[in-house]
């Protein structure tokens, strides 16, 4: 498992998706990473299963209606387009890490 020092612990994203808890509120989505070691192929699909999950969960409206289906949905997607950058930078920091990790270990 590698330790990360350039990115936090957990990635999270507030985003006002009033769909979610049919408030103004923003929703605070916070997901644990700290266990994952993002420059390996099997984490990141971890990582990509527990923001789907985080997702699902904030923008259950417990509705069965077509509208309410479509309220999910919108904020599914808008939750997403907020969550995608923030995978897309800690897993290139974490390759960027690994690359140097590899290099100062083969200097000998």
């Amino acid at each position: 498992m590698m330790k990360f020092s350039t990115i936090a612990a957990a990635l999270s994203v507030a985003v006002a998706v009033p769909a979610a808890a049919q408030t103004a509120d923003p929703v605070r989505i916070i997901v644990a990473i700290a266990d994952l070691d993002l420059g390996n192929v099997a984490d990141q699909s971890r990582l990509d299963a527990r923001v789907d999950q985080a997702i699902s969960r904030a923008c259950r409206t417990g509705g069965r209606d077509m509208a309410s289906r479509r309220l999910e949905d919108a904020c599914r997607a808008d939750l997403s387009a907020s969550f995608s950058p923030r995978i897309e930078l800690a897993i290139a920091q974490a390759r960027t890490e690994r690359l140097a990790s590899l290099t100062l270990d083969n200097r000998g």
